[in-house]
């Protein structure tokens, strides 16, 4: 009955429910390896990023990391299944070594966006991860813009980060740069305070935006583009609706694209 009510405000209002809110793969996908170890599906995988675009959504979020000798890699981290390593303290040949569940590797930055450039219809969200030092953050956002531009990709591949100093550096760079603030939990920033850091959009939790529903309005006032993540159930994509939020991060994009889809047809 509460879904019912709401897609009947949604149709009400003029809104077509699943045109305006887009689907991202976070990490392109994430099935469960815990309890399916032998998936190769694994996250910021080759074949994770293969699946999310079969689905023709938005696009797909990947995460990289800069190595202990100053090397750049596909991986959300820090720590390497089984060990108790960090892939920030590690070398890149050490890296590339491990073997993760259900059978692949690390991807090289090129390795990845060789696999996106194919599907040149689904961009892919370059997450710059947290680094030891300021000056990691700066070598990671100038490797990978300098690696897009040589790829002929700056039209594809999309930014984002936790760090408001690689926020920085990514558009002193690439002024063109689309970046995009992430934050999590109760006590986020504000929209009009990430304005007026020069963010072009923000991508809240759900903690975030859920403590703060007067967010996803007052960024759009300001411009700012909005991510909700992860979404996972249909709730949280109802509520990502019927407050207006422009995209939603999942780990199961399949599955929240035919939710979707469906209201679409409702």
């Amino acid at each position: 009955m509460k879904r019912f009510l709401l897609i009947s405000m949604l149709l009400l209002a003029g809104i077509a429910a699943g045109a305006q809110v887009k689907v991202v793969g976070h990490r392109g996908v994430r099935f469960n390896t815990k309890t399916n170890p032998e998936t190769p599906y694994y996250e910021n995988t080759l074949t994770a990023l293969a699946f999310a675009q079969g689905l023709g959504i938005y696009g797909a979020e990947f995460d990289v990391q800069v190595t202990g000798d100053n090397k750049i890699i596909v991986y959300h981290g820090p720590r390497i299944p089984g060990t108790d390593k960090s892939v920030q303290e590690i070398t890149f040949e050490e890296a590339r070594s491990y073997i993760l569940p259900g059978g692949s590797r690390m991807p090289t930055l090129e390795e990845y966006l060789g696999q996106a450039k194919k599907y040149p219809e689904t961009k892919v969200i370059c997450e710059i991860k947290k680094q030891l030092t300021p000056e990691k953050e700066t070598l990671a956002a100038e490797y990978v813009i300098a690696t897009v531009k040589k790829m002929g990709m700056e039209d594809q591949v999309e930014y984002t980060t936790f760090s408001d100093w690689c926020v920085q550096e990514l558009h002193r760079i690439e002024p063109k740069a689309k970046v995009i603030f992430i934050e999590s939990g109760v006590d986020v920033h504000e929209p009009e305070y990430c304005k007026s850091r020069g963010y072009n959009a923000i991508s809240y939790d759900l903690k975030g935006f859920y403590s703060h529903p007067d967010y996803p309005a007052r960024a759009k006032a300001l411009g700012l583009e909005t991510t909700l993540w992860v979404v996972n159930d249909e709730e949280a994509v109802d509520w990502a609706i019927s407050h207006g939020i422009d995209f939603v991060s999942s780990d199961h994009p399949e599955r929240i694209k035919a939710y979707v889809e469906r209201l679409k047809a409702e």
